[in-house]
């Protein structure tokens, strides 16, 4: 990493008109710490500002956004960094399409709930985002407030500890007061570049909470942050610290989820305060939560139940301590097996050098078949780093991605591996689920909203001039109950792009989730990329009565250009009210072809 680090750090805990919080300033002066740490572990300079209560005026806020972050340039890194309530406004009708209970979500200024000044809406931060992006620098968001409504904020009943969320603002923006900066920031019509990564504390359904962390009150995800990147002087990626935070979250509360947004696939394995991605296997975490050791992978993950006691776990730390040796050239730390499998995640009994690891830490996993020793900290054996072989897939009978297997990698061990997991994830599916099918649905639109028609595979046309066809897309629970959904597009160049934002949603009866683009409008474009005539995509469905983490089975093309393709077979849906057993999953796949003019 080179050229500057332009830190904007914001800890509300005193606020005008909201009740008071007490971990933020805590929070931001141990962000303050980290990043200079790992700024100076890599030779760049750090420029910090720091805004604290009375001083996270809303105008204020904007204001040193464009003054300090607007300044990044292509070689640096722009952070923001807020600690304080996150809350809920209502959301102009225009805006319906991406707030299913017609709520935005906010950040809360200081001086925010007083006459004419209004929460920073998630659009507006959006916009600011992108103006830091937009001479290419890589850009970090860490919000760690909630981003729910769920009324007055409340303190937990065992008193130790509050929740980040203010109560929801009834009033209605007036005209005038655009949920865009446009108009009063000087930004014209010009669109900047919306490529950044953000770490949010907790689903939009969730409260963000703060707990006493070594005797000192905390922001969750904030110490989980913290606790993460202290020691670690190799390089850790979004998703390895992902990973790390989720652990350090649920061992200290049990309902709170933190989220990884990116911008592309890719950006998952960049190196924290960004760096060049590298294409690798993503072998499974392990943490100890609630006294056992959890695995962060589950049959959905591509672990069978006949993994129970055959399957054989390598531990390995992620990053190396002060001190210690880099992880490609140390041996495991431990060795254990798989105990339990259930959708989401699995035990691990440790059966040799539980001594050598640390409780308050989250370890690599490399997953093996029991009597094969696992691989290095990159293996990942069971879950189908390769276990594709050479077969096909029967998704395109007309010789799409579906047609390539393993074996067409070139003898690259990487390579096979990649396009191994994408078939193994195409692969996948439940035969014993009693999810009803057709339970949840994906509604493909003309930008117009008509439906567009499906009969097997869908072919869809780009205009003439235009190498991309428009579509509006969502999912919708039709039949109940609650159920957790995660929409893949698996690309013709072997990626695999979670579509809804955080990964998944939670939808209820008659709820729907949007896969909204990269300014939050539901619209898609289907790509067919530069010197082909054609992409031909696959539309991957799962649904869960648990949540898991979609962030696992993502992964980036092995091409440089992007297509995505969508579809849906109507004819798949079935009201059978069959009961769902509480640990069940589901999938579904359609194929979509997107012709060049």
């Amino acid at each position: 990493m080179a050229g500057t680090v332009r830190a904007l750090l914001v800890g509300i805990d005193d606020y005008l008109a909201i009740t008071p919080l007490a971990g933020c300033g805590n929070d931001v002066a141990a962000a303050e710490q980290v990043l200079r740490v790992r700024a100076e572990s890599t030779g760049a300079a750090l420029e910090v500002r720091t805004l604290r209560d009375a001083e996270a005026t809303r105008e204020a806020l904007i204001a040193t956004f464009f003054e300090h972050l607007g300044r990044t340039g292509p070689d640096d890194v722009a952070v923001f960094w807020y600690s304080g309530h996150g809350s809920q406004e209502r959301a102009p009708e225009s805006s319906w399409h991406a707030e299913p209970d017609r709520l935005i979500e906010t950040l809360v200024p200081y001086d925010a709930r007083t006459p004419d000044v209004f929460d920073l809406a998630d659009k507006e931060l959006a916009q600011l985002l992108g103006l830091a992006a937009r001479r290419g620098g890589h850009v970090l968001a860490v919000l760690d407030c909630c981003h729910s409504g769920g009324g007055t904020r409340t303190v937990d009943d065992d008193a130790t500890g509050g929740v980040r969320a203010a109560p929801a603002d009834d009033r209605i923006r007036p005209p005038g007061v655009s949920l865009s900066l446009t108009t009063t920031r000087g930004l014209g019509d010009a669109k900047p570049a919306a490529r950044w990564v953000a770490l949010s504390a907790c689903r939009s359904d969730q409260k963000a909470k703060e707990r006493p962390v070594r005797g000192v009150t905390r922001g969750v995800l904030s110490a989980g942050l913290e606790r993460a990147l202290t020691g670690a002087i190799g390089p850790l990626s979004y998703r390895d610290i992902h990973r790390m935070c989720s652990a350090a979250t649920l061992d200290l509360v049990a309902d709170q989820s933190p989220q990884l947004e990116v911008a592309e696939p890719g950006d998952l394995d960049k190196p924290f305060l960004g760096g060049a991605a590298v294409l690798a296997a993503h072998p499974f975490t392990v943490s100890i939560r609630g006294g056992r050791w959890l695995l962060d992978g589950g049959v959905v993950h591509g672990l069978p139940d006949i993994a129970v006691g055959r399957t054989e776990i390598a531990l390995f730390p992620i990053g190396a301590a002060q001190g210690g040796a880099s992880p490609a050239s140390a041996g495991p730390l431990a060795r254990g097996v798989l105990s339990a499998v259930r959708v989401g995640e699995s035990d691990v009994r440790i059966t040799d050098g539980e001594g050598a690891l640390d409780p308050a830490r989250t370890y690599r996993a490399s997953v093996g078949r029991a009597g094969t020793a696992p691989g290095g900290p990159e293996g990942h054996g069971t879950a189908g780093a390769g276990a594709a072989g050479g077969r096909t897939s029967t998704g395109d009978p007309g010789g799409g991605p579906a047609g390539e297997g393993a074996g067409d990698a070139g003898g690259d061990p990487a390579r096979a591996a990649h396009i191994g997991r994408w078939h193994d994830l195409l692969d996948r599916r439940n035969p014993g689920t009693t999810i009803p099918v057709g339970t949840v649905d994906v509604a493909v639109e003309q930008p117009d909203g008509t439906p567009l028609p499906v009969d097997g595979t869908v072919e869809v046309r780009c205009p003439p001039g235009q190498r991309w066809a428009p579509a509006r897309i969502r999912v919708v629970n039709r039949l109940g109950p609650t159920l957790f959904c995660a929409l893949f597009a698996l690309t013709q160049d072997h990626g695999v792009v979670p579509l809804l934002p955080g990964g998944g949603a939670w939808l209820g009866a008659g709820e729907e989730a949007w896969v909204l683009d990269a300014t939050g409008e539901p619209t898609v474009r289907m790509t067919v990329a530069p010197g082909r005539s054609r992409a031909v995509d696959v539309l991957k469905l799962f649904v869960s009565t648990v949540e898991f983490d979609a962030q696992q089975m993502q992964q980036a093309e092995l091409g440089a250009d992007t297509s995505r393709g969508l579809t849906l077979d109507p004819a798949t849906l079935d009201a059978d009210a069959a009961a769902v057993s509480a640990q069940d999953w589901t999938t579904a796949e359609w194929v979509i072809t997107t012709l060049a003019p």
